[in-house]
């Protein structure tokens, strides 16, 4: 799973997750950014992912201010433009989602590891361009 799969690669169930949480719920209902609603965090990471995630932000502002970081990006929002993400490269039960970026009008990308568990994909681990992963800053 270290090969990026080609462009035309077929889509999968991995990579629509990915592609639902950073086109769908990245602007009205981040995951990341939830205090209040345990279940919007479950739905996309795998448990003990979920748990760092949710008892980071129970915290008082917890570790990371998500009010001026997106930590699907670990960026502010301003500077994030164009986002693509790419099909996913599955192994077993387990598969990498690549996303690019623009941050600040520089190309950029996160590298999205997930686990399939009862046959559903849950995202395991977000790796940033810096080399920082989520569940290191979450915790």
């Amino acid at each position: 799973m270290t090969k990026r799969p080609a462009p035309g690669a077929p889509r999968t169930a991995a990579d629509r997750l990915v592609r639902a949480l950073y086109f769908e719920h990245n602007k009205k209902e981040n995951p990341l950014r939830e205090s209040k609603d345990r279940a919007l965090i479950e739905q996309f990471f795998t448990k003990p992912t979920a748990e760092l995630i949710w008892n980071d932000a129970q915290r008082n502002g917890g570790k990371v201010n998500r009010t001026k970081t997106n930590l699907l990006f670990n960026a502010p929002d301003p500077m994030i433009k164009k986002t693509w993400v790419e099909p996913a490269a599955v192994g077993g039960s387990k598969a990498v989602v690549y996303v690019t970026f623009l941050n600040n009008n520089k190309p950029e990308g996160i590298r999205v590891e997930l686990s399939q568990i009862a046959s559903r994909w849950r995202i395991s681990d977000i790796i940033y361009p810096n080399g920082k992963k989520l569940t290191e800053l979450v915790r």
